[in-house]
């Protein structure tokens, strides 16, 4: 009997323990590829939103960026004459709060725009760009252009009726850009989307807005935070800069939590390989007695806690991919970024797990006494 079989034996000897210290790994590795691989996928979709859905700038209340905070119209008109602005457009947010509180039809955006569609063609913004149907125009009133997600969610076509604040909107266009949030947007007329929220004609929640020379972003934004108030101008670049920080905290969050959950499963491998070596104690002796040294028993446990820690690592990836496969199907378009670099930290997690499991019982192993072992019953 070779090396590797007298590890292979130790390791099949109780089965049943075997199992938990490999499940132990596999769920927290599984929890390291499912969390992280969803966070780089919402962070990927959320940086291809800016830019795309909000101009060369967008313009909201100071200190509001996260939030929805209302401002007075007059304040396009202020930024149409700061030198270097081409075209502004105004937005509405309003929230679908039969959505948010799970009155309507499975998982859908939380947020309806209201657009000015004129404004919105002069920027260039996702909400003119159809692939089925046509944009919203100026002479629309309850007409509705939503995402392909969200269409294929709510089973809707162009001619679709959808129940929106109590008033029935007419599906007129799909627009699907590839992107799984923007395909989940949804927008109506501006007029429109203020009357049925009851928000004030004369208010607006952001400004679109478009330069004149493509590079000038940065310094037209500047120019708006400098002369008017109580407003806050921030370019696409800065946004995504923005976003980037928030998302690279949560999948901090999401590493530490999932870690932790690893750990207890390497302490599981550690108790495991302990009780092991304890029971073996007479065999260890007879391995000694034969002319095994100190090195060869340590790396017999060492080398069963690395078996542990690999055949956990395999399975916990395997577990992750398919708990972000069942979490894409619930949300449809969304698509997890499990990345070979993810998957290579997280088998490389679980085999110093193993291996650091297995450093005090194969010490514990390797200090014992052959003619005390012999002598073990």
């Amino acid at each position: 009997m070779n090396f590797l079989e007298i590890v292979y034996k130790n390791i099949l000897r109780r089965k049943a323990r075997t199992f938990l210290s490999l499940l132990g790994i596999m769920i927290g590795v599984s929890a390291i590829v499912a969390l992280v691989g969803v966070s780089n996928g919402l962070k990927s979709s959320a940086l291809d939103v800016m830019g795309s859905l909000t101009g060369d700038i967008s313009v909201t209340t100071s200190g509001t960026f996260f939030t929805v905070e209302p401002m007075d119209e007059s304040v396009m008109g202020k930024i149409k004459d700061i030198k270097g602005v081409k075209y502004v457009a105004p937005v509405v947010i309003i929230l679908d709060v039969e959505a948010m509180t799970g009155g309507g039809q499975g998982p859908s955006s939380f947020e309806v725009y209201g657009i000015d569609p004129v404004a919105e063609k002069l920027i260039g913004t996702s909400a003119t760009e159809v692939k089925e149907g046509r944009a919203l125009q100026a002479s629309d009133r309850y007409k509705m252009i939503v995402g392909s997600t969200y269409a294929k969610m709510e089973d809707l076509k162009v001619g679709s009726k959808v129940k929106f604040y109590e008033r029935q909107f007419e599906v007129v266009g799909i627009m699907e850009t590839g992107n799984f949030i923007m395909d989940q947007m949804r927008a109506i007329p501006i007029d429109v989307a203020r009357e049925v929220a009851g928000i004030d004609p004369d208010i607006i929640h952001m400004v679109r807005v478009k330069v004149e020379k493509p590079g000038t972003e940065k310094e037209v934004a500047l120019r708006i935070n400098l002369i008017i108030p109580d407003v806050e101008a921030t370019t696409s670049s800065e946004q995504t800069e923005q976003i980037s920080e928030f998302l690279d905290t949560i999948e901090t969050m999401t590493w530490a939590i999932s870690a932790i959950a690893a750990i207890v499963g390497g302490i599981g491998i550690m108790n495991t390989m302990l009780m092991s070596v304890i029971e073996r104690t007479k065999e260890i002796g007879v391995f000694k007695a034969v002319g095994w040294s100190n090195n060869d028993v340590l790396k017999m446990i060492l080398l069963e806690g690395f078996l542990l820690g690999l055949f956990g690592g395999v399975l916990g990836i395997g577990g992750g991919k398919l708990t972000t496969i069942a979490f894409a199907s619930f949300l449809r378009g969304f698509q997890a970024n499990i990345t070979l670099v993810l998957v290579g930290e997280a088998m490389l997690f679980a085999v110093a797990l193993g291996v650091f499991g297995g450093i005090y019982p194969a010490y514990k192993a390797a200090s014992i006494d052959p003619i005390d072992a012999l002598r073990n019953e």
